[in-house]
């Protein structure tokens, strides 16, 4: 027994570890969702990644510091998922910070509700905070994005398709009060996505950033928190972002309409609270969690369990074979 004693705990932690991001995946109307336990989450449509929500920060001076700066780097303590709602904690510390966070996410129908908590543990100093939803140049050169801001306002912004060296912001794509954007996965599908706080009933800082300046190969739709600015001890800092799928022209028009109002709520100055009841409960939960248990594990759970399977054989086979 003593001998199988660290090959159980090995094969163990393996599986856990590659089940980890399996833990939280959805299926939402026609897209597949995976969450990591860090929070950060991929949509996959058929068959290819065609966004990822993250978190970023960078300390005085713009620093990048991946401990603080990648959500995926950030320590998680705790992750757990149920049929409709995901949820996420942990910390991140550097020279620069020391921040607890949590992250939960709803998941309904065919639209999500993420809301990211942040609350410092000791002063902790950033020249800038955002959230973003990255795509991928090989998907998105060349397309049109359109961006909703908080007096109704649309713009319609080009992903160019080359680099231009020195120029990370793309042309046309920077303002003030920026609300919502429209992303569109071919000529019927895409996504909306609104992100929103207790701090901007005016809207958020916004542009498109193209990565390849950093040697990247994604543009950001970037949705700016804060700059130059320090979190004290006991302030809290909530962001959402409310993400719509949809699949025709008739489901982007109800998207837009439930977009809308949100903006209304916020510019009225409704509490974060009051706005994610709403969302809730236009986001059909339980209809979500009665497909989803009718409709079996989605398949990206079966992917990374099938992996998770190779990979503690794997472990098995390797360890077995040094002790001949």
């Amino acid at each position: 027994m003593e001998r199988r004693g660290p090959l159980a705990l090995l094969t163990a932690t393996a599986l856990l570890a590659l089940l980890a991001f399996a833990q939280a995946s959805y299926d939402v109307d026609g897209v597949e969702v995976a969450f990591s336990t860090k929070g950060v989450f991929q949509v996959r449509y058929k068959g290819f990644t065609v966004s990822q929500g993250v978190f970023r920060t960078w300390g005085p001076g713009w620093q990048w510091v991946d401990a603080c700066s990648w959500q995926d780097n950030w320590v998680s303590l705790k992750a757990s998922a149920g049929d409709v709602d995901a949820s996420f904690s942990g910390v991140f510390q550097c020279s620069f910070a020391q921040v607890s966070w949590s992250e939960r996410a709803w998941v309904g129908v065919n639209a999500m509700l993420v809301e990211l908590n942040l609350t410092a543990q000791k002063p902790s100093n950033f020249s800038g905070m955002a959230w973003d939803l990255d795509l991928p140049v090989a998907l998105f050169a060349g397309k049109t994005v359109r961006m909703i801001l908080m007096n109704g306002t649309e713009k319609r912004v080009k992903l160019r398709e080359e680099h231009v060296p020195g120029t990370w912001v793309v042309e046309g794509s920077a303002f003030p009060n920026g609300f919502a954007w429209v992303a569109p996965y071919d000529s019927d599908a895409g996504v909306v996505l609104a992100v929103f706080g207790d701090a901007w009933p005016s809207g958020m800082s916004v542009h498109v950033e193209d990565n390849r300046q950093w040697g990247g190969n994604t543009y950001s739709l970037r949705n700016w928190l804060f700059f130059n600015f320090q979190l004290t001890p006991g302030v809290l800092v909530r962001l959402n972002a409310l993400l719509v799928f949809y699949r025709s022209s008739s489901e982007l028009e109800e998207a837009l309409r439930l977009v809308g109002e949100v903006r209304d709520m916020v510019q009225r100055g409704e509490g974060i609270d009051v706005i994610r009841g709403h969302l809730l409960s236009a986001m059909k939960l339980e209809a979500a969690a009665e497909a989803r248990k009718a409709k079996g594990p989605p398949v990206m759970l079966v992917v990374y369990a099938a992996a998770a399977a190779v990979a503690v054989a794997l472990i098995a086979f390797i360890v077995l074979r040094r002790r001949k």
